[in-house]
């Protein structure tokens, strides 16, 4: 019988230790298993922070891009000004220069009209038109022509929407047509 229970302590045994290598390795198994779902975890972790790290990189980009973009519009409008300047003072030289040849044109008789204090405005006004010269009437033209054209190109550069607004209701006036009434409040 000593065989017999040697055999079944040795089967016994056997079973047992076979036992114990399913059990590791279901246990290694499972291990893998928990460590493949740990790597899943971290590698979904890793994309979305590559994604947010993307995301604020774009951001970032785009910030650069629209400050870029205002600094350069900046410029353009700092150099337009600057022309806009230059021109006008051409322009406002240009004017004086057709004033000054103007006044040093007039006759004694002229000047006389325009220091008559007895006169009215519009009786100086049609006695000295009436004096003036041919040469001197064109004279008179471009020194007009210069200051209206000065006013127009005023008018467009710098009026805006919220001054032109503004300048109505400082004006008294409104910019609401649809009352149908003009700036005075009358029809």
């Amino acid at each position: 019988m000593d065989y017999n229970t040697t055999k079944d302590k040795d089967q016994t045994r056997q079973q047992d230790q076979t036992q114990l290598k399913d059990q590791d390795q279901t246990k290694d198994q499972d291990l893998t298993k928990d460590q493949d779902l740990t790597m899943d975890q971290i590698r979904l972790k890793d994309q979305d922070q590559t994604k947010d790290q993307d995301q604020t990189m774009d951001q970032i980009r785009q910030q650069d891009q629209t400050q870029l973009k205002d600094q350069d519009q900046t410029k353009d409008q700092n150099r337009s000004k600057d022309q806009d300047q230059t021109q006008l003072k051409s322009q406002t030289r240009l004017k004086e220069q057709s004033r000054v040849k103007l006044r040093n044109s007039l006759t004694e008789e002229q000047v006389g009209i325009l220091q008559n204090k007895e006169m009215t405005r519009s009786q100086k006004r049609k006695a000295f038109m009436g004096s003036l010269s041919e040469e001197q009437r064109a004279m008179m033209m471009e020194s007009n022509s210069f200051r209206q054209q000065q006013r127009n190109e005023l008018r467009n550069n710098t009026a805006t929407c919220e001054q032109t607004q503004q300048a109505n209701q400082y004006r008294g006036g409104s910019s609401d047509t649809s009352t149908g009434k003009n700036r005075k409040g009358q029809r």
